[in-house]
């Protein structure tokens, strides 16, 4: 009904009226207050300019515009953007519509790579920008990417802009939307402008969004000091309380009543061979083995890929430190198995308990751990309330949010922001997964890295390498690692092709879950080609076209013996899997377009030419045929490889220092030698 109204000539014009005219009363009828001082010599100064100011806090923004100052503003296409345009107009602020996605995916064309070329036009031709420097629907008060882009391509500088008046109305909406009112002080700051270079890397790019969001903040903790209001008024909501709301209260009594189908549902999992039965008591919190004395870390990693990545981690952390002891979860049967294996003395694997509050109680009564560190997205919230309940340091490290999941925590902040507010501290693998974790209520979020580059080389046997090679001889050899469901059947067709050049050639698949093996060869029977299973046969023979490594942790040893490898997950929507350790071991890389769970790398890896995407079999097949026809490629390729790496590196060193000044008293830890980060050679820690 609204809508309609606002769009009808006669009624739109007339509420466009009284709204103009209001907004023109409260500026005549307060006390201005301006920094600089001199505000109108200082938009002259560097104009045409973007301002960026928050969304709910543009009412009184059209009135600032100085009479020699063309402006535009950027605003919706929805119905109260439509008012919106009709009341700058009043003030001789053109309107520009439309806006971008703010992050979120849709099929509906809102309009965001049109309004961006028509503000630059605009700006080129002279005029200032107005935009909001948050994009709805949020998160609130946190730089999108759309005004760094608009920044970056037209060369002009972004003034970070705030008003605030001491008396006004906040409503309850997503960006805190504030209603000013006459008759109060009213202020207007702004900061230095921010240039954004052309040519600057997404990385680069990001640290600009971050400088802006400092400055953002800046000038509107200034502008409700002027006035005497405060900017708690209007905090969004991931800043606010972190008692649990309903959404964490549901979630606690649905978990308490579904503790008598515990062992219903752990015979179901034992079938399908997902636990062991003689370690059954570990899911309910009950040791199976006894607590070492002193001072014991307790970290959690989901799986093998996390606990691999943190096993370098616990290695440089017991030599440096000879009392402490490490417990390590996880939440698999193959993480147990390899954790069983690989281990060093001073650290011992158990199985998380099931996140119930009565497993939890058993759990931390009995190890009683001085530090708690979970491993990337690990998020129990009976766990995790239960450690700080006992006032444990509580850490998250190698930290990701996913879009989705950030977007699945976002709509549940009474949830959302008593667990995530909880952590001590977060390690975050990149700025992008750090704006996430900040906006679901984290509060020391240090950017860190990831982990997984800092990972030595996957171990293998030297004389099944040897024997492997001497089976295999000169065929030419493509490895497709750590595939999914869907892949298989495009490497097949791949292979194909690739045998029309190359007769001779081996396919090795190596798939992420092993036990999928019975699957895979239902899927490539019929496929006239010759397929041989690890499990069944040792080397693979002269005949063999595919050889399915179905095997557990021998991924090095193929790695090793391909000179090319496609990194699986990624021709479909999984999110691509780590392509690290193919590098590490003198591998080059092929991946899918679908990558990220890994974006921070791949990014890195072939922005620098030592990786390079494909989307389909052909692509992948006319890409091996062309590097077994130029070898010389593949060292050209290590090298831009090897340069990613060194780039990506540091996240060890952070992870460490930050870990160990949780330590207990008198147990310092020996020197380090470090090194400096933030430049090229690793990420900022800003």
């Amino acid at each position: 009904m609204l809508k309609k109204i606002i769009n009808n000539t006669y009624w739109g014009d007339k509420i466009a009226d009284t709204v103009s005219n209001y907004i023109s009363y409260t500026r005549a009828h307060s006390e201005n207050i301006f920094e600089p001082e001199d505000m109108e010599n200082f938009f002259r100064q560097h104009d045409p300019f973007i301002l960026g100011v928050w969304h709910g806090q543009f009412l009184l923004i059209p009135t600032i515009r100085p009479d020699d100052i063309s402006a535009s503003i950027v605003v919706g296409r929805h119905g109260d953007a439509e008012l919106a345009a009709k009341v700058v107009s009043r003030f001789g602020v053109k309107a520009i519509r439309g806006s971008g996605a703010g992050g979120r995916r849709s099929m509906k064309d809102r309009g965001g790579a049109k309004v961006l070329m028509q503000a630059i036009r605009a700006l080129n031709k002279g005029d200032c920008i107005v935009s909001t420097a948050d994009v709805p629907p949020g998160p609130a008060q946190k730089v999108g990417d759309g005004i760094i882009t608009m920044a970056r391509l037209s060369g002009r500088p972004i003034i970070p802009a705030a008003m605030a008046t001491k008396r006004a109305i906040t409503l309850k909406s997503w960006s805190r939307l504030t209603i000013n009112l006459p008759y109060s002080k009213c202020a207007l700051v702004c900061d230095n402008p921010i240039h954004i270079p052309r040519d600057c890397t997404e990385q680069e790019a990001e640290q600009y969004r971050l400088k802006l969001e400092a400055a953002m903040g800046r000038v509107t903790k200034r502008a409700y000091e002027l006035v005497g209001r405060s900017p708690k008024k209007i905090a969004p909501h991931w800043e606010r309380s972190l008692k649990p709301g309903l959404g964490f209260t549901g979630y606690r009594l649905l978990t308490n009543l579904a503790k008598p189908l515990a062992p219903y549902l752990f015979r179901y999992r034992l079938r399908q061979g997902k636990e062991l039965a003689e370690r059954e008591q570990e899911r309910y919190g009950i040791a199976a083995l006894p607590r070492p004395t002193g001072q014991l870390w307790w970290l959690h990693a989901a799986s093998v890929g996390e606990a691999n990545a943190v096993l370098p981690l616990i290695e440089t952390l017991l030599h440096r430190n000879p009392e402490l002891h490490i417990l390590l979860t996880t939440g698999t049967v193959t993480s147990a198995a390899e954790m069983q294996k690989k281990l060093p003395e001073r650290a011992f694997h158990q199985f998380i308990p099931l996140d119930n509050k009565k497993f939890v109680h058993n759990f931390l009564s009995y190890w009683r751990p001085s530090l708690a560190a979970f491993v990337e997205s690990e998020i129990w919230p009976n766990l995790i309330m239960g450690v700080k309940a006992r006032g444990i340091p509580l850490l998250l490290i190698n930290g990701r949010m996913s879009k989705r999941s950030f977007k699945r925590w976002f709509k549940k902040p009474g949830m959302s922001r008593p667990i995530f507010g909880r952590f001590n501290a977060i390690l975050a693998r990149n700025a992008v997964d750090k704006r996430h974790l900040i906006s679901l209520g984290c509060e020391n979020v240090i950017l860190s890295g990831n982990l997984k580059i800092d990972a030595p080389p996957l171990p293998y046997e030297t004389d099944e390498l040897a024997k492997l090679r001497a089976t295999i001889g000169d065929r030419p050899v493509l490895l497709a690692a750590s595939t999914h469901a869907g892949e298989e059947e495009i490497i097949a067709e791949a292979h194909k092709m690739i045998a029309l050049d190359y007769p001779d050639a081996l396919t090795i698949i190596a798939p992420r879950h092993p036990n999928r093996r019975a699957e895979i060869v239902d899927t490539l029977t019929g496929e006239r080609l010759n397929l041989q299973l690890r499990s069944e046969v040792k080397p693979p023979n002269r005949s063999t076209n595919i050889y399915i490594a179905d095997t557990m942790g021998e991924l090095g040893l193929f790695y090793a013996l391909a000179n090319l490898a496609f990194i699986g997950g990624s021709l479909i929507k999984h999110g691509g899997q780590n392509p690290i350790e193919a590098i590490r071991l003198g591998t080059t890389v092929m991946t899918g377009p679908h990558t990220g769970n890994f974006t921070d790398s791949y990014d890195e890896l072939i922005r620098r030419n030592g990786a390079f995407r494909v989307h389909s079999a052909k692509d992948i097949a006319a890409k091996t045929i062309d590097l077994l026809q130029n070898p010389a490629q593949h060292e050209v390729i290590k090298e831009g490889a090897d340069a990613a790496l060194e780039y990506l590196s540091g996240a060890m060193e952070i992870t460490i220092k930050t870990m160990e000044s949780y330590l207990a008293p008198g147990s310092a830890p020996q020197q380090m030698t470090t090194k400096t980060i933030g430049s090229e050679k690793g990420p900022s820690t800003t």
